[in-house]
């Protein structure tokens, strides 16, 4: 059997070093940080013991594929530290390899800043979802609920006069807002008809149909403003992925065992998320 100690004294009279500790190794680099083996299995512990460790095998991490979605994870979020140290972005108490979730915020709202949807986009989206738009039938009520059928009976009466009581602000009531007894009476009222008292849970209640409102659809002018929030929040999310892989390919170099499964070195074509 050969001897250690003679091995390591001829490596050493040759000049040759000793081998590195391969959990040092560099597996990848972001803006010339080095992201180590050890940062690896590491990321691989804790994700085995957090919610998403179903995902990851007993060993930590053997699969390629699970090992290079694991670097992918790392290689994100030095991107995502880079970007808002360089922003200045990161307050005295940020982790320096880890973004915040108001650093996050920030950089989010900075890359997005200049998108928008058009208003053809909202019109269009408007025009593609009547179904989302389509109002039912509902009533315009005056409702209130009192402690006892005593004070209800004296509110009714006087709810009948159309002028009375207008500190009681009249809404809208669609169906299912308030299921049970008052709601079927309410819709099977007519316009300027009191209904009540009517005891729930919740007390007496007694209201006055104020007007009928027919079905249709609600007009664009209505839901604009939800439309333009919600398509925003999606080119948002849409922008701000497409900066992020713009940036991973400029700042990451990965070890050819770690690129991501769709990298052109694998010949992986038809990969899809």
């Amino acid at each position: 059997m050969a001897d250690p100690g003679a091995a390591t004294a001829d490596r050493r009279a040759t000049g040759a070093t000793e081998p590195a500790d391969p959990d040092d190794q560099p597996i990848a680099t972001v803006a010339g940080r080095a992201i180590r083996r050890i940062d690896l299995e590491r990321r691989a512990d804790e994700l085995r013991r957090g919610p998403r460790g179903k995902h990851i095998p007993p060993d930590g991490g053997s699969s390629p594929e699970i090992r290079r979605w694991i670097v992918r994870e790392l290689v994100t979020e030095a991107v995502l530290a880079h970007e808002a140290k360089t922003a200045g972005l990161l307050g005295p108490a940020d982790h320096p390899d880890r973004v915040s979730a108001d650093a996050m915020s920030a950089l989010v709202d900075r890359v997005t800043a200049d998108v928008f949807v058009d208003e053809a986009a909202m019109r269009s989206f408007y025009q593609r979802n009547p179904d989302r738009y389509r109002r039912r039938e509902a009533r315009r009520i005056r409702h209130i609920v009192l402690p006892n059928e005593a004070s209800a009976r004296a509110v009714a009466e006087t709810l009948a006069s159309a002028d009375a009581m207008p500190e009681v602000p009249s809404v809208e009531l669609h169906p299912g807002e308030l299921v049970g007894p008052v709601e079927d009476a309410v819709f099977a009222a007519a316009p300027g008809d009191v209904v009540g008292p009517i005891a729930t849970g919740h007390g007496w209640h007694v209201a006055r149909i104020d007007a009928i409102v027919p079905a249709g659809i609600v007009a664009f002018a209505e839901v604009r403003a939800g439309i333009e929030a919600e398509l925003l929040a999606v080119e948002r999310v849409q922008a701000f992925e497409r900066w992020l892989e713009t940036r991973r390919a400029e700042l990451a170099v990965l070890e050819p065992d770690f690129e991501h499964p769709g990298h052109p070195v694998h010949g992986a074509t038809t990969h899809r998320h």
